[in-house]
């Protein structure tokens, strides 16, 4: 007998004397897949003399007993409840209860944390799969005791937030899947000052890494993060970045790589490259650019070289244009063998650019020496000078019906300038409980919900308003106070309707005693609509003479009114003014 499978038959446990009658037969495969099993005792296999691989699959299993496991080769213990790994130690001097295992499927678990400890005594383990569980951080050293190990899965784990510089110590790894975690490595850092990885020794301590998929991750946008990122891994020969939001490829990014065989970048937003990108690469074979934005494929987007010794280009469904500067490499598709490694050629090769070749084919595309002749220098002066008196009007058009926008627009960039000087200093909003206290009164409720609520929340800052916040039972004087203290900014939303509410006056005055304190960057104040003189109170007027302020406007120039109120929320007190006056 070579196989016993056991499968879908509602089994919670399995009787001791099960196989007693099998003592020292030997088989290759024993499976439990589709059972109710949630403790599981592998000591009933030890009346098998060997046995190469055990299945428990798609059960309720919490527990493992190890024992009885010397001969297999292979656990699969994937879709179960388990929640750590098992234990494979035979005693504390680091006996193996599995001393030939050499492959661990742990798929689809409930496993929420690993320990260097969790892999102690899988002496001999080369291939380790760890996908679907629950894994928010990926700790130090906690692979550096399986010193065979060579292919690591850890793939589909959404709540993935953290990885330590020494999460990947592990010199004898040469295949590693990192897909579909929607991991952040283009934030080393979030909002919170929180370390998410270090690049530049993400991959330091493993230099014997040949095939890397990263697919569906966000790759860094900073260049420099990006060559740091991969800069250890000189032994690739294998790379996937397929799907990971690349925009632009930095210089020398693979120049480190001379092993590079296969290169996987579809389905990226890579419009173009610099032309040394892909200079050097004298090992690669097969390269995947399809599903991308590349627009123009000209002599200097890839080294002859490159594509003489390529047995595969995938440049397919792309943005391509039928124009001047696509007169290359139409012609060296016809005069060359090119077309022979160019695959989807020539279906998925169509123009999207200018409308009247839209879904033209790249292989009909054929624009002479003529068409693509020198621009008539007179046609060019007509047109520069028609588009400038174009530009100037539409300016002066947007100078006259734009100016809160304009003010706004001065605003970030007199923000942006201190930064770069460094006049702003570092402090931040942790020690409060709310980002924002709104003040406002009742008849602008509809606005500040269903607008400045739902704009702040959307980027994670918790704004406290009187309707859901305050506490039962308080008086309102109190809950004011109170909730006013526990935030790091107030806002303010100003209208003729606020000015007529002494509720709204009163709660005015009360927060001054805040701008006092922390100054007029204490106080963010919204124009929602142009108060009426007659309706402009004293102590408003002062506070606007004294304090810049925001202008509502709807339509052209919302976003930039919105991004103004989120970069002064998070402002530092003493920074420049919230607004231009």
């Amino acid at each position: 007998m070579d196989t016993m499978n056991f499968i879908n038959n509602g089994w919670t446990m399995l009787p001791m004397d099960l196989f007693s009658d099998f003592r020292n037969y030997t088989l290759t495969k024993i499976t439990f897949n589709d059972n109710t099993f949630m403790t599981f005792n592998c000591s009933l296999l030890s009346e098998f003399s060997d046995i190469h691989k055990l299945s428990v699959e798609r059960n309720e299993l919490v527990f493992l007993n190890a024992s009885g496991l010397h001969t297999v080769i292979e656990l699969i213990l994937s879709e179960n409840n388990m929640f750590e790994i098992p234990n494979f130690c035979a005693d504390e001097a680091g006996r193996s209860l599995v001393p030939k295992l050499s492959r661990l499927d742990m798929t689809d678990n409930a496993i929420r944390k690993l320990r260097p400890a969790s892999f102690k005594c899988l002496h001999n383990l080369n291939y380790l799969i760890l996908d679907k569980n629950r894994l928010m951080i990926l700790e130090n050293r906690i692979f550096s005791s399986l010193t065979n190990l060579e292919k690591l899965s850890i793939s589909w784990i959404s709540h993935l937030s953290v990885i330590k510089p020494g999460a990947f110590n592990c010199s004898s790894l040469k295949v590693l899947r990192f897909v579909h975690n929607g991991f952040r490595f283009d934030k080393e850092k979030n909002k919170k000052k929180k370390h998410l990885y270090n690049s530049s020794e993400l991959f330091i301590n493993t230099q014997n890494l040949m095939e890397l998929d990263l697919t569906n991750n966000y790759m860094p946008k900073d260049p420099v993060i990006f060559r740091q990122m991969f800069y250890p891994l000189s032994n690739l020969t294998k790379l996937n970045l397929q799907a990971s939001y690349i925009a632009t490829l930095p210089e020398e990014l693979f120049q480190k790589m001379p092993f590079l065989e296969i290169l996987n970048l579809k389905g990226n937003r890579i419009t173009t490259w610099n032309q040394s990108v892909f200079e050097n690469l004298k090992s690669l074979k097969t390269l995947y650019l399809d599903g991308n934005y590349i627009r123009v494929i000209n002599e200097s987007s890839f080294p002859i070289q490159l594509l003489q010794s390529l047995t595969e280009l995938d440049i397919s469904h792309n943005e391509f244009w039928c124009t001047c500067a696509q007169k290359w490499f139409v012609d060296y598709c016809r005069s060359s063998n090119i077309s022979k490694i160019l695959t989807h050629w020539p279906k998925y090769f169509a123009c999207i650019y200018p409308e009247d070749k839209k879904h033209l084919l790249l292989v009909d595309y054929k624009p002479t020496d003529a068409d693509c002749s020198t621009w008539s220098p007179i046609l060019t002066i007509i047109i520069v000078i028609v588009v400038s008196f174009f530009l100037v009007t539409v300016v002066l058009i947007l100078m006259l019906n734009c100016q809160a926008n304009i003010r706004n627009l001065i605003y970030l960039f007199r923000v942006s300038k201190w930064k770069r000087k460094g006049y702003i200093r570092l402090n931040s909003s942790e020690s409060f409980e709310y980002d924002a206290f709104v003040i406002y009164c009742d008849s602008d409720r509809q606005w500040v919900h269903s607008e400045l609520l739902k704009r702040l929340e959307e980027i994670d800052l918790k704004v406290c308003v009187h309707y859901r916040d305050f506490d039962v039972g308080e008086s309102i004087t109190d809950n004011i106070t109170n909730y006013v203290g526990k935030s790091w900014k107030v806002i303010v939303v100003m209208s003729n309707n606020f000015t007529k509410s002494e509720w709204c006056q009163w709660e005015l005055d009360l927060v001054q005693e805040r701008r006092r304190r922390h100054g007029k960057e204490a106080l963010i104040l919204i124009m929602q609509s142009q108060i009426d003189s007659s309706h402009m109170t004293n102590s408003i007027r002062s506070l606007l003479d004294t304090t810049p302020h925001l202008q509502y406007q709807q339509g052209l120039g919302e976003d930039l009114f919105w991004s103004v109120i989120t970069k002064a929320v998070m402002k530092p007190f003493k920074d420049p003014p919230t607004a231009i006056l």
